[in-house]
């Protein structure tokens, strides 16, 4: 009779074992699901979308409104840009009233292109004429005649150099050209240092 009783103390001590671990466990997965502590697990990082490399884009055509960095070299002024062509719009020669013209150049189209410039360099550009190295070609390939303006000169052109463009600093310029009545523009390029391939842009077609 000992033996049995025995046996039967030890079973039941190990269900009550088991049923206890059981408890606590399911107590553990209730806490876990109810925002209790938990073992962090590590989320997957989103992969970083490669940045383009300095001139990388030195001869290729971008479509409007893709930047690309580039290295700006004229004569002493050096640095490092990020620019963009954003527009090129189709004007109307009563849009030049303020600008002085001559007869020929009073029978042109006017165009205007808009380039957005930031400074990711370290350096400050003294007097750096931005718009000086823009240029726009026409369907036939010819260069455009770009035209030297003031800020207000063309109110749907704005626009103006600074005289300082620091590290950091960002700035949208719009430059004016004329075209040949019947023509259109094909692409705009951007020539940042004359000892590599300028950067174009599609014009498109308005």
């Amino acid at each position: 009779m000992r033996i049995r009783s025995t046996r039967h103390r030890t079973a039941v001590t190990v269900l009550c074992a088991a049923g206890f671990a059981l408890l606590v466990t399911g107590c553990n997965d209730n806490l876990a699901q109810d925002g209790g502590e938990k073992t962090p697990t590590k989320e997957p990082k989103p992969s970083a979308t490669p940045s383009k490399a300095l001139d990388s884009d030195a001869g290729k055509t971008l479509a409007l409104g893709e930047s690309t960095p580039i290295t700006y070299k004229r004569s002493d002024k050096t640095g490092t840009l990020r620019i963009a062509a954003k527009s090129v719009v189709k004007g109307a020669q009563s849009d030049l009233d303020k600008v002085a013209l001559n007869a020929e150049e009073r029978k042109l189209q006017p165009y205007y292109v808009t380039m957005s410039f930031q400074n990711i360099g370290k350096n400050s550009i003294h007097y750096p004429f931005l718009t000086t190295p823009v240029n726009l070609r026409d369907s036939r390939g010819e260069d455009a005649k770009a035209l030297i303006t003031l800020n207000g000169d063309v109110a749907k052109c704005p626009g103006e150099d600074p005289d300082d463009f620091g590290a950091g600093d960002n700035a949208t310029l719009c430059k004016v050209f004329l075209l040949p009545a019947g023509e259109t523009p094909s692409v705009t390029s951007y020539t940042g240092d004359f000892d590599k391939e300028p950067v174009f842009w599609k014009a498109g077609q308005d």
